[in-house]
């Protein structure tokens, strides 16, 4: 073949020609290829020529004197050419088929159906000897994926492998979703069939969201997560109907019809009476008016007594003691807990015996029984007046909670606010509070896991002994006025609920721990389960008025004297206590409250696996950060938060000004006595400052303004008098100013404070507190004492958080020249002269803010400021700060023990910790981050939060200068 190749000799003038042609002259296998077609060519006669003019159509003017050329070639017939050996690299010119080879006769094919026939025909000894290999699969016994090439068109037989295969893996990449083979009609009718009803079923998942049923799954010990094996709840639900239950357990409404609870196994239709349902509507209200005592209780308890209430140890008290729900939309989230509870017992007792016992998957004890009778038949449910009329003002006393006074219905927000949203934001502080108490977990001086915010709040009260009449309470404690029987029964139930022993030693048993199972499902649907760190709070509520029923019952500030229960003793009332409390109300006891004790502080172990509420991952370059998967902020439309709130301060500021603009204040000149603790005081204050008289100013151009002046001319008598509408709108437009300085404080001082304890700042000192706002080292700052700190160990945690230039000189203006007008046009022109001194609160409202006012403006601004429709929150903006700051603001530094906040080679960046709120183990453990604990706020302190603050202010870039 080389003499062959050596005397075949073609010019460049007969190569161009053939190229032209896309025809490529094959050495040293001697062969014309057509390249368009990617085989061998006969070239006997015009074979060539016939070839371009018929496939190609080529003119015949580019033909002329081809085929003679070829001719001349004398080469030989492509199906003589020799086959390249396997594994040979691919053929520029040549088509490549994608094939399959049998791997024990060699057999090749392009054609799956034609080597499964081959194979079932003729190697039944193959297969069944590899079927005992565990090999079933007919694939088992053909190499797919191979390449061929071939001289002539779609010659298997002659054809070889060859290697590597990109070209026909990519090939095989873009038809993966094809059917390589043609199937027979009918297999091709039963699979479009099997498709189609696949199809249909994965559209009905999608919508309904079912999550996949475990089925006898969990029966598996392996199977089964920490949390389902304390829990036990796969167990206590097993038979049960979730659905029907959680339909049980909803609060009662005023309404003539039966309230539907839905559809039971085999078809039966499930209601509450009317009549029934104004029964809970009186109980309930008899509940609320229960608190009302236990809250009165508990404030006239001593110190040393609730500190012994809220320990769950049976041999010390707990260092800080128990407190109250201080906010009115807490108390009522805690409350909807035991109205629930109580509203889902009677009903389902209510229910017939087998269908009772079909739908929670269990039955009543003689004594579940009996307490559920007893208050159900009660007579005090049914006095002279008509059940009806009771319903109604059942409703009306719970709708208390609901109520908001306005001062002004033209000003300020909406009088309620939806209860669905509330319990939500409850649940997020909730949430975050439970964070401060972690660290105490495994402190054996703590109280260890109790330490959502109802859980530390949380108290405990049991029966007193019996004692002479001259021990208990004073007359007055014991009046008639004070007899309440509906308040007596709904205690009397209660109590014998928290003190009910388990069956068989199982906490299930138990009508309260049962009831806080059915808290646990999620969905409405009953189908899934809550994870710890959404189901903690709900166990806290239920440990808070669990506790105060003990209370009440045990030493009670007025007798009940309908179901016998004493008033306190006058003394000994730490020794009647204790004497219950280490059999019911202690971690380890057989009881509810030990129950809710043990399984939230294992819940509160096993949220520090979970991670965040969001997870946060970065760009390369570190100026874009996503969450969720398809969310991403860059660090541009971070800073525009900042730049667009205090654009629209700077704004609002100069409106109410009415264009007065004075020269801004040299911080360093003012005098603020950080030290002094005298009520009234603040730099705003001090006669030194002189800043008092200076608002009016601004009033009286207020009052004069030829436009939106606060003062006309009356007509008839031409006397000057006051435009109501006007002042009114200065009054809207104050509140408008300090929402969004309220978000621009937040959004330029570091990281998120509490939104709860940021509306406690105060402008001055008071009686009681000092006040939130002061000015150290020529710089205006704020000052937050982290309540829920104090709560748990009995210290003030504070932090402080500087403004930049640009915001301190806003805050300025308002609190020394808009502030003061507003309130001297509210005591002037509506003679209304409320004594305040919060800063974040509403001058056009009797009732302050909540989370929810300021969420809805941070939202707004949100949209405001990156033009799209994505929403950022309280809870996520305070997660983004932290993980920005991680990344931007705190900076590489050296190695350094990352938990030590307290000796002299400590890290002075934890105070970014601090800024944050948590200590930095509670940081590393939340966060996976740093952070500390200060409780004197020193001169080297507040240095070390100015030095946060101005890296912060650094990175926002926020003033006249920003883009």
């Amino acid at each position: 073949m080389d003499l062959i190749h050596q005397e075949i000799q073609l010019s460049l003038d007969q190569y161009s020609r053939l190229e032209k042609l896309h025809l490529h002259f094959n050495l040293p296998e001697q062969a014309i290829i057509c390249t368009l077609c990617g085989y061998a060519l006969a070239t006997d006669d015009d074979r060539v020529g016939r070839h371009l003019g018929e496939k190609h159509h080529i003119p015949k003017g580019a033909r002329r004197k081809l085929n003679a050329l070829i001719n001349s070639l004398q080469l030989p017939s492509p199906e003589t050419l020799p086959k390249r050996p396997d594994g040979s690299a691919p053929h520029p010119h040549l088509q490549i088929q994608e094939g399959k080879a049998y791997r024990h006769c060699g057999l090749r094919s392009t054609s799956l159906t034609i080597l499964s026939r081959h194979v079932r025909k003729l190697h039944k000894r193959e297969i069944a000897a590899t079927r005992s290999t565990g090999k079933h699969w007919l694939r088992d016994h053909i190499v797919d994926n191979l390449a061929f090439q071939s001289w002539t068109l779609k010659d298997i037989k002659r054809a070889w492998t060859i290697t590597p295969l990109r070209a026909s893996t990519q090939r095989s990449k873009k038809s993966d979703n094809r059917l390589l083979q043609p199937v027979p009609d009918p297999i091709q009718r039963l699979a479009d069939q099997l498709l189609h009803e696949e199809r249909t079923r994965s559209e009905l998942h999608s919508a309904t969201l079912n999550p996949p049923t475990d089925g006898d799954v969990l029966s598996t010990q392996a199977l089964l997560t920490n949390w389902m094996r304390r829990t036990g709840w796969d167990r206590t639900f097993e038979g049960a109907d979730c659905q029907i239950l959680i339909s049980l357990s909803s609060l009662p409404m005023p309404s003539s019809q039966p309230l539907y609870l839905g559809m039971h196994r085999g078809g039966h239709e499930l209601s509450s009476s009317a009549i029934d349902e104004n029964r809970l509507l009186s109980i309930v209200a008899a509940l609320d008016r229960l608190f009302d005592q236990c809250g009165e209780t508990v404030r006239f308890t001593d110190v040393s007594v609730r500190r012994w209430l809220r320990s769950r140890f049976t041999d010390r008290p707990y260092k800080a003691p128990f407190e109250l729900v201080s906010q009115s939309n807490s108390e009522r989230t805690y409350r909807n807990e035991f109205k629930r509870c109580i509203c889902f017992w009677l009903r389902v007792w209510r229910l017939p015996r087998a269908i009772s016992r079909a739908v929670t998957g269990r039955i009543f004890t003689t004594h579940q029984r009996r307490i559920l009778e007893e208050l159900w038949l009660d007579s005090c449910w049914t006095p002279c007046d008509n059940e009806d009329q009771n319903a109604e003002n059942a409703y009306a006393g719970s709708a208390l909670w609901l109520r908001q006074e306005n001062l002004g219905s033209e000003v300020g927000q909406g009088e309620g606010e939806e209860e669905e949203e509330e319990e939500e934001e409850e649940e997020e502080e909730e949430e975050e509070e439970e964070e401060e108490e972690e660290e105490d977990v495994d402190d054996d001086d703590d109280e260890g896991s109790e330490f959502s915010k109802s859980e530390d709040t949380a108290s405990d009260a049991l029966y007193g002994e019996g004692s002479s009449d001259e021990e208990y309470g004073s007359d007055n404690q014991e009046t008639d006025n004070s007899c309440d029987p509906s308040v007596d029964a709904v205690l009397r139930f209660y109590y014998e609920m928290v003190t009910e022993h388990f069956e068989d030693g199982r906490a299930s048993s138990a009508l309260l721990v049962y009831f806080s199972a059915i808290r646990g499902l999620s969905r409405q649907e009953g189908n899934e389960y809550l994870r710890p760190a959404r189901y903690t709070p709900i166990l806290s509520r239920l440990i808070y008025y669990t506790r105060l029923i003990f209370l009440e019952a045990i030493l009670p500030l007025r007798a009940h004297t309908y179901t016998g229960f004493a008033a306190r003793p006058r003394y000994g009332q730490l020794a009647a206590l204790n004497a219950v409390r280490v059999d019911q109300m202690c971690d380890g006891t057989m009881s509810p409250l030990g129950e809710f004790l043990s399984l939230l502080a294992y819940g509160l172990t096993l949220q520090r696996s979970e991670g965040p509420a969001w997870h946060f991952d970065w760009s390369e370059d570190g100026q874009t950060i996503s969450w969720d998967g398809d969310t991403r902020l860059s660090m541009g439309q971070f800073r525009s938060l900042a730049h667009e709130a205090f654009r629209q301060a700077t704004v609002q500021s100069r409106r109410l000004m009415y264009d007065f603009d004075p020269e801004d204040p040299q911080m360093g000149s003012l005098r603020d006595r950080l030290s002094n603790t005298t009520p009234g005081y603040s730099f705003l204050t001090d006669p030194h400052n002189g800043l008092g008289e200076l608002y009016l100013t601004v009033f009286m151009r207020a009052c004069t303004a030829p436009v939106d002046g606060l003062l006309q001319t009356r007509h008839g008598d031409g006397q000057g008098s006051w435009d109501v509408d006007a002042a009114q709108a200065y009054l809207h437009g104050h509140d408008t100013l300090l929402k969004n300085l309220m978000v621009l404080e937040q959004l330029d001082s570091g990281q998120a404070a509490r939104v709860s304890e940021l509306l406690t700042l105060e402008r001055t000192n008071t009686r009681s507190r000092l006040r939130g706002i002061g000015i150290f080292g020529g710089q205006m700052f704020s000052i937050t004492r982290h309540n829920k700190a104090r709560l748990t160990t009995n210290r003030e945690f504070q932090v402080a958080r500087f403004f930049s230039p640009q915001v301190a000189a806003l805050m300025y203006r308002y609190l020394v020249y808009i502030r003061p007008t507003a309130y001297a046009i509210l005591r002037q022109c509506f003679r209304h002269e409320p004594d305040r001194t919060l800063i974040f609160t509403p001058i056009s409202r009797s009732t302050g803010w909540t989370t929810k006012v300021f969420t809805e403006e941070l939202k707004r601004l949100s949209r405001d400021a990156l033009g799209t429709e994505m929403e950022i929150g309280v809870r996520l903006y305070r997660q983004l700060s932290i993980a920005i700051t991680e990344r931007h603001v705190r900076g590489a530094l050296p190695t350094f023990n990352r938990f030590d906040d307290v000796t002299e080679a400590a890290d002075p960046d934890v105070a970014f910790a601090w800024q944050s709120g948590h200590r930095p183990m509670q940081r590393h453990l939340i966060y996976g981050l740093d952070g500390a604990f200060p409780d004197k706020l020193q001169p080297s302190l507040l240095r070390l939060y100015a030095r946060c603050s101005e890296k912060w202010h650094s990175f926002l870039m926020i003033g006249p200068e920003a883009p």
